[in-house]
């Protein structure tokens, strides 16, 4: 095989019999909409330091399997093989078919199929400590004691501080690994045994707990909670999205104030090109970002002469059609007034209330609080008025 010091090849591992699944392939069973297999095949499909990929199937599995490869319009998957009946035999035929894409690979990580939650970090961290030494393997501490066992009676209790749980990514370089491949052909659990036995000198880099391998169907439950929690989807299916605005104008003379879609008593009113109301542009603005449509100045310009003392409350209600085009509903709205002057707090119910029903979200959805800057800035000076919100989203969409 030819050698470019800088590029990494992948193999993973998706040729196992899933005989504790009840006879399911595991790897390409659903997680949240997508095969398993498919999720770390995603991350390397992103991961720049990762060039070329090769998948390994079981006879069973390899046609459903390119055909959810060829789905995902994964590119850097370069081959789609059958592998072996042992693991090293699999890996073998991925060293095999990388050769004979052609690609040039100084690096080799090894990964299973059934961990979907491996990430670039892991990746970086892996290929950093294989520069060291050659050859290491991603590990997570023991967080209970261990016991040697003998029939049902304890024999002994090793030192679980020298201890580690070996994850994939296993990281080598290529060499390496094709030396042990040739070496050993004893049974072994995973390639940096093959090394060690061949001499090699493997070391350890940081995995992760939520790394797991899924095996039983207990495993995807807790890969649903995993997925759920990484990508802020809880397990009611709901998934929820977050944005924040600000916004601020001076005060003029010429009253009343307005704020919230009140109208309050005032010798002052806030200036701008609609009717200046600071907090509702805030949570306007705070509502787009959380649908991802931008923001209240591209959405509604003050150069647009139409909108020109246009009501805020207008602009709030279009912001609120556009993200539920989008998919999206109005959960739960914090804002917070920044004012020296007038004393709002005594308005805060009201602007609540106003808020509540332009949303159309219950009253204890919206949280409204005031502060000042006591005396500083232009703020403290009573020379203008500002609001942030943050806004919550929700949909049931996937």
């Amino acid at each position: 095989m030819s050698m470019d010091a800088r590029s990494v090849g992948a193999i993973v591992l998706a040729a196992g019999s899933s005989s504790r699944m009840s006879g399911t392939d595991k790897q390409l069973m659903l997680l949240r909409g997508y095969p398993v297999l498919i999720h770390s095949l995603r991350v390397l499909e992103d991961c720049d330091q990762v060039d070329a990929v090769c998948v390994v199937f079981s006879e069973g599995n390899i046609g459903p399997g390119k055909a959810a490869i060829a789905a995902a319009g994964l590119g850097k998957v370069v081959a789609a093989i059958t592998g072996g009946v042992r693991r090293q035999d699999s890996v073998r035929a991925g060293l095999g078919a990388l050769d004979a894409a052609g690609t040039e690979s100084g690096w080799l990580l090894v990964h299973d199929g059934a961990r979907p939650f491996i990430d670039q970090y892991m990746i970086a961290r892996g290929l950093e400590a294989a520069r060291q030494t050659g050859a290491a393997v991603a590990a997570v501490s023991l967080k209970d004691t261990v016991k040697q066992v003998k029939g049902d009676t304890v024999v002994a209790t090793p030192d679980r501080a020298s201890l580690r749980l070996i994850q994939t990514p296993q990281v080598f370089r290529t060499a390496l690994l094709t030396a042990a491949h040739a070496a050993v052909t004893a049974d072994v659990t995973d390639d940096a045994s093959m090394v060690e036995q061949n001499g090699g000198s493997v070391s350890v880099f940081e995995g992760d707990y939520e790394n797991i391998k899924i095996t039983t169907p207990g495993d995807m439950t807790l890969a649903e909670a995993i997925y759920d929690r990484r990508s802020g989807q809880p397990r009611d299916g709901v998934m929820r999205r977050w944005g924040t605005g600000f916004d601020g104008h001076a005060l003029v003379p010429g009253g009343p104030l307005r704020l919230g879609g009140v109208e309050i008593p005032f010798d002052m009113r806030l200036e701008g090109h609609s009717d200046g109301d600071a907090l509702l542009h805030a949570i306007t603005s705070a509502l787009l970002g959380a649908a991802g449509l931008g923001d209240i100045g591209s959405n509604f310009p003050s150069s647009d002469p139409a909108l020109a003392g246009i009501d805020s409350l207008e602009l709030l209600a279009r912001a609120l059609g556009m993200a539920r085009a989008a998919g999206w509903e109005p959960e739960h709205l914090d804002a917070t007034i920044i004012a020296q002057r007038p004393r709002l707090s005594g308005y805060v119910a009201a602007i609540s209330d106003r808020i509540a029903s332009a949303t159309g979200l219950d009253r204890s959805a919206v949280n409204i609080k005031v502060t000042s800057t006591d005396n500083v800035g232009a703020i403290g000076e009573g020379r203008g008025i500002a609001a942030q919100a943050v806004a919550t989203l929700r949909t049931t969409r996937r």
